[in-house]
C-alpha cells in the first residue's frame, strides 16, 4: 500500500483542492480520493503532474518508513493539542499504521 503526503504539501503551500484540480486536470473527486489512501494506484503521468503543480519531486509525494519517527512527534503534538479522540491525531495515527504494516510485509 502507498501513502500519498499530497494534501500535507498541498496545505503548507496554501492551494485549495479545486486549485490543485484546475492546475493539473485531475478531477477534485480523485485527487480526494488519493490524498485520503482510497486510491492508491494513479498513473506516474498522474503522479507528474501533481508534483509539478506542487513544484516538488514526484519522490516528495509519498510517506516513507524513514518518516515514522518524525510522524509519531506530529501525532504526539496533535495528542497534547487536540486530545487521544481527535481528527487530528487520529489522522498521523492511521498514517503511521499503514507504513507500520507496509514495513512488516517487508521483513
Amino acid at each position: 500500500m502507498v501513502v500519498f503526503v499530497i494534501k500535507e504539501i498541498r496545505l503548507k503551500k496554501n492551494i485549495s483542492l479545486r486549485r490543485l484540480s484546475l492546475m493539473t486536470n485531475i478531477s477534485r473527486t480523485y485527487l480526494r480520493e488519493l490524498e485520503n489512501g482510497k486510491s492508491i494506484n494513479p498513473t506516474l503521468r498522474i503522479l507528474s503532474d501533481i508534483a509539478e503543480a506542487l513544484e516538488v519531486n514526484i519522490k516528495d509525494l509519498f510517506y516513507t518508513e524513514l518518516d515514522i519517527d518524525d510522524l509519531k512527534e506530529e501525532m504526539y503534538r496533535r495528542i497534547d493539542e487536540y486530545g487521544l479522540d481527535s481528527n487530528e491525531a487520529m489522522e498521523i495515527s492511521r498514517i503511521i499504521d499503514l507504513l507500520v504494516n507496509i514495513k512488516m510485509r517487508k521483513l
